[in-house]
């Protein structure tokens, strides 16, 4: 008997690592925190990137909602991110350690530059970096998931782990202890975060290994929003 032709291509892509018939179950649970920062690490280096989708409540009561593409790279990770801030939509580029701030046609006539893109700070005395930056470097922390991993393998201490699922994703959960700061994290089956949740803050992550280009604004386009 022949087989048909889509039978002929599915086979001939899952010898590539396509076309999977079923996803990959949740992994194991461990108990050691440190064999699970590994394990996520490992699996978020070998994806490299992924979608992001993050929810918070700032510390002034500001509901605050980021989707963003990521791009994994340890010390160097790189973030391009829309903001929504009480309603306010902002784009951010998070590149070379800098956090930019695209700025509004309004933004652009009040700071009186011909510039697009400024630099804010968590501890900056101008007005962008006063009202915002504090609150978005620290996004930008609370969705790395490799300075997550990297807390765990610190100060973690998982208090308990269970496989279930995430909106339909098999996964293996844990309830981690960082430092006294109560933490859920969920792995799938390749061991990379589904979701983390740290007190208010919630983080998704999905299409991992999507092609994410992330480049910082060039020079002459960054101004000073003082």
């Amino acid at each position: 008997m022949r087989a048909t032709g889509f039978a002929v291509v599915c086979t001939a892509l899952l010898l590539l690592g396509g076309c999977s018939g079923e996803e990959k179950p949740a992994a194991p649970p461990v108990n050691d925190a440190a064999q699970l920062a590994s394990a996520a690490a490992a699996g978020t280096q070998k994806a490299r990137s992924s979608k992001i989708a993050l929810e918070t409540t700032a510390e002034d009561g500001r509901k605050v909602v980021v989707t963003s593409s990521g791009l994994y790279e340890g010390p160097n990770s790189k973030f391009s991110m829309v903001a929504d801030v009480a309603g306010e939509k902002r784009d951010l580029i998070f590149a070379d350690g800098v956090l930019y701030y695209h700025l509004s046609d309004t933004q652009v006539q009040e700071f009186k530059t011909d510039k697009e893109w400024v630099k804010i700070t968590s501890d900056g005395k101008d007005s962008l970096s006063a009202a915002n930056g504090a609150l978005l470097t620290k996004v930008v922390e609370t969705m790395d998931p490799t300075r997550t991993i990297d807390r765990i393998s610190k100060s973690g201490k998982v208090t308990k782990s269970e496989q279930t699922e995430v909106e339909g994703t098999a996964a293996t959960r844990y309830d981690l202890d960082l430092g006294g700061a109560p933490a859920e994290l969920w792995l799938d089956g390749e061991q990379r975060p589904v979701r983390v949740t740290i007190g208010e803050t919630t983080v998704k992550y999905d299409s991992w290994a999507s092609d994410v280009v992330i480049i910082a604004p060039p020079p002459e386009a960054v101004g000073d929003s003082r």
